[in-house]
């Protein structure tokens, strides 16, 4: 007991050393764990630190209160609290920094959340009125700095994140040089950064180390967040401007309709807060990734799947606007009869049939299609877009018998009514979802492809809901409703969709449409390069439908290998073998060679978290990543992709991988593929890559 004790009141110490407020000349400490909160009650500014070194300098919080902007750091004093810290993310310190302007400024509350042992803090902005009225707002920056901020290696390695928004009309993600010149050799390769906007997320990091900051917002209930900056002149590697906000609008979260932009609308209370935000420095700015993507979670769990990997296929690749009732079932037993079984194709017996495009079918044909499905020892899938409206018809009767008309659903947007989507908060749009809900299930559809998403995230002139102001919390407000009419056992994949939130639905496609050809390939996997950790946000990233085509077998083989690094296998390819579309045999031909091979399928269901290598070597049309690697029990798994670039000879050393060459049993190590043999040298693993060819090496620990 005494021990006890003893150590009961060390640990006490320990934890007040830990917490402890340190007063300097000008300037307030407060420190929890890593990190230290410095403000200087001068400038009325803030500093934030890691382990003593400098993280971030000269931090204000910038902020609208109608149409007036406001800055902290041209207030008078602040004053400080702090106090003791549970919430959801764990235990540590709240400090708080409040600014009274009297009756003539807002009254600002700049918060932020220090834990124990944690490599990032978070913190938000809350404003109110002295009266207590309620006030409106649509910015709040709770991180502006216009400081040059050094956390890098002066190295023209240093790179920053730009995140899209969404995943509409083939955007990707961006890896650029950090620092800008005039002569492109005194830089990294790639477009050099002046001004650049990255949405929700942002990581600044360097090449070579792996160092970075990961910065950005961790709940989206109420707001599009974005963070901005500028980098540095020549190679020096420092940012000049960083501005993590909430209240984006942009053409990239399509807000901008006729050729106007939308502003974000305005939050209204007697108290407004921004976002939360994340602010951390990570030895490896990829565990930063991972990291931000687990704390997403904890505000807004995600739904659960108790399954490794999810297989079927999809209409749309192949069959497009052709699919048919007839067609659909030859394809539920060509699936049957060649891929069912057979490789180890869907190991779990949990295989998925979609109609993307079922407006050739009547309900009857549907209910049907879907008890073949079954008959076949399969799950039947379907396709809807809740916030469009793809005829414009004011008059239309909404779907339901329920006395709507289509008129019922709109949104004005900038003035004007927005005839091609919904309002998710209107008694007419939420009807539709009754209806269409209740027909999958009557029909008895166990996986829903959610498109066209970002429809339901616009901003506009107002909602149904008065109590909505933002396309957030209407996107919210509508999926909630949603999700609770679907249930829990009916599988919701996005298509494209907003990044965030992401607690309604199970999968989320990682890019827009990806077929066949090595293009496509790369493109898809640009998004994976830099989105990987968004398999924490949901249970997995969809790589879409894949397609075999009239591609060569290199580009089919990287096709399927994007399924092994995503554990995500819906087929594409027109397989049927009956109607009004028939798909050409040779298609058919592929999904039975390429998508039974054992070693490969084996892979796909082992649910692996493949990382990219490197964000700094960018190779193909679409800078992706060719180089991801995981890690099972008993082996490592290394996949490499070669985008168009022509025959490679590669000598990888394992070592930039994190695996030591000496634990490697390369007996019994080989290129899942074609079952060949490692060769390893030296620490390094040699091998060609042939042009629009994925290789998968899975080494076995001794």
């Amino acid at each position: 007991m005494k021990t006890d004790n003893r150590l009961r009141k060390m640990l006490m110490a320990l934890t007040a050393m830990a917490m402890a407020t340190v007063m300097q000349a000008g300037t307030t400490d407060v420190s929890c764990g890593k990190w230290t909160v410095r403000y200087d009650d001068a400038t009325q500014t803030v500093a934030l630190l890691k382990n003593g070194e400098n993280v971030l300098s000269d931090v204000s919080s910038k902020f609208k209160v109608g149409a007036t902007m406001y800055q902290t750091s041209s207030y008078g004093k602040g004053t400080l609290t702090e106090e003791a810290l549970n919430d959801e993310v764990g235990r540590g310190k709240k400090v708080a920094i409040t600014y009274d302007g009297g009756n003539s400024l807002p009254i600002v509350e700049q918060c932020f959340y220090l834990y124990s042992n944690a490599d990032y803090l978070l913190t938000d902005v809350t404003l109110s009125l002295t009266s207590g009225e309620k006030l409106a707002s649509n910015y709040i920056a709770p991180i502006f700095t216009e400081a040059q901020n050094l956390f890098l290696p002066k190295d023209a390695n240093n790179r920053f994140l730009t995140v899209p928004f969404d995943n509409d009309g083939f955007v990707t993600y961006g890896s650029y040089p950090l620092s800008r010149a005039t002569n492109p050799s005194s830089a990294a390769s790639g477009r050099f950064a002046r001004d650049s906007i990255s949405f929700e997320v942002t990581a600044i990091f360097n090449g070579e180390t792996q160092k970075g900051m990961v910065i950005g917002s961790v709940t989206h209930d109420t707001w599009k967040s974005a963070v901005r900056l500028t980098g540095s002149p020549l190679t020096q590697g420092h940012i000049s401007r960083l501005e993590c906000f909430s209240g984006v609008t942009h053409a990239a979260t399509r807000d901008e309709h006729n050729g106007v932009l939308q502003p974000h609308g305005a939050v209204r209370g007697t108290r407004v807060s921004s976002a939360r935000m994340m602010v951390g420095l990570f030895d490896d700015w990829r565990t930063g990734m991972e990291t931000y993507a687990d704390v997403n979670n904890t505000f807004a769990p995600r739904r659960e799947l108790n399954v490794n990997s999810i297989w079927g296929w999809n209409s749309w690749g192949g069959m497009e606007k052709n699919c048919n009732y007839t067609g659909a079932l030859s394809v539920s037993d060509f699936i049957k009869e060649h891929l069912q079984d057979k490789g180890h194709f869907a190991p779990d017996g949990i295989i998925y049939v979609g109609l993307d495009s079922w407006d050739n079918m009547n309900w009857e044909e549907r209910k049907k299609f879907v008890q073949h499905c079954k008959e076949n020892g399969q799950e039947a899938g379907i396709y809807w877009t809740p916030w469009n409206d793809w005829y414009g018809s004011d008059s239309r009767a909404v779907e339901g018998n329920n006395g709507y008309t289509y008129s019922q659903t709109r949104v004005k947007v900038n003035g004007r009514v927005h005839t091609g989507r919904v309002d998710p908060t209107a008694p007419a749009t939420l009807s539709r979802i009754n209806y269409y809900i209740d027909k999958f299930k009557d029909c008895g559809f166990k996986y829903i492809k959610l498109d066209f998403m970002s429809a339901g995230a616009q901003e506009a002139d107002g909602f149904y809901n008065p109590d909505i102001t933002t396309g957030i919390q209407a996107y919210n407000y509508g999926m909630n409703y949603l999700r609770e009419r679907c249930g829990d056992d009916i599988i919701l994949d996005l298509s494209i969709s907003p990044l965030f939130p992401a607690n309604y639905c199970d999968a989320r496609r990682i890019s827009c449409d990806a077929w066949g050809e090595m293009w496509h390939t790369s493109y898809m996997m640009n998004s994976y390069s830099f989105g990987w950790w968004l398999n924490r946000v949901y249970s997995f990233n969809d790589p879409d439908h894949l397609v075999m085509g009239n591609r060569s077998e290199a580009e089919n083989i990287s096709r399927v290998t994007t399924a092994i690094v995503t554990s995500y296998c819906i087929l594409g390819d027109n397989l049927s073998t009956a109607g009004s579309a028939i798909g050409d045999p040779g298609s058919q031909v592929k999904a039975a060679k390429y998508f039974t091979y054992e070693k490969i399928n084996d892979l796909i269901n082992m649910r692996l978290n493949f990382r990219p290598a490197y964000g700094h070597k960018l190779s193909g049309v679409n800078n992706s990543i060719d180089l991801f690697s995981a890690e099972a029990d008993d082996s490592y798994v290394i996949v490499h992709f070669n985008y168009g670039v022509g025959n490679k000879n590669v000598e990888l050393d394992l070592s930039t991988l994190g695996i030591d060459a000496a634990t490697i049993d390369t007996g019994r190590s080989e290129e899942c593929w074609t079952g060949d043999r490692i060769n390893l040298q030296g620490g390094k693993l040699v091998y060609s890559s042939p042009n629009d060819r994925a290789r998968v090496f899975r080494l076995y620990k001794k």
